[in-house]
């Protein structure tokens, strides 16, 4: 599959008569689709006729992250359809360079994505602060995933220190150090989850400006 993704852009995978002996290696779909850049970049449909796989991957939440179809006609006509979600992540090491890095691949996602230049500048403020953040505080290399949705786009940094962040006094005049108070002000939701070796810090934006009240 990954070869095919690699070489042609687009697969159809008829799991019709595959047995799914653990539900969890349903994953493993989506994990090949992001592997080789995912959507639009890679292109992927399931031909599920019994709907045992999707069944399997919502119950591993990764659902939305493939179109499944009952039959392969449908499958090929729907090839290009964009998932109802759509993720992709990078690794970012953990040196001056880091932000940088950060922030071109989010542009490049942006682009791929069609996201407004409203959102993508506020986008690069959020993943800057947040790759910053993993660099200066928790001193590990981290991971950076997008995800998008019709409605959102989220942004998640993960770093290998369980070292909660501090939020600081908002300060607009500088260029770094604006910390949590910016995440908050400019996020929809944002947020901390814990992990045995880590932590991950997120925030989702809104795709459309919510109107003032």
């Amino acid at each position: 599959m990954l070869k095919s993704l690699f070489d042609v852009g687009k697969v159809v995978v008829d799991v019709s008569r595959l047995q799914l002996a653990n539900p969890e290696c349903v994953a493993l779909l989506p994990s090949v689709l992001n592997t080789a850049g995912g959507w639009p970049t890679a292109r992927m449909v399931v031909v599920d006729a019994e709907g045992v796989f999707e069944d399997a991957a919502r119950r591993v939440h990764c659902s939305d992250l493939l179109p499944f179809y009952p039959a392969t006609e449908a499958g090929v006509r729907h090839v290009d359809d964009r998932p109802a979600r759509v993720r992709r992540d990078c690794a970012v090491p953990a040196d001056p360079t880091a932000s940088a890095t950060a922030r071109r691949f989010l542009q490049e996602a942006a682009a791929d994505w069609d996201l407004s230049p409203d959102l993508t500048e506020v986008a690069q403020l959020v993943v800057s602060e947040l790759v910053s953040n993993a660099v200066e505080h928790a001193g590990t290399s981290s991971t950076v995933a997008l995800e998008l949705t019709d409605e959102t786009l989220k942004i998640s940094v993960r770093d290998g220190s369980t070292t909660q962040p501090v939020a600081r006094p908002l300060d607009m005049v500088s260029f770094r150090g604006r910390g949590l108070p910016l995440i908050d002000r400019v996020s929809r939701h944002w947020g901390i989850l814990d992990h045995p070796d880590g932590k991950t810090v997120w925030a989702t934006l809104s795709l459309v400006p919510e109107e003032p009240v």
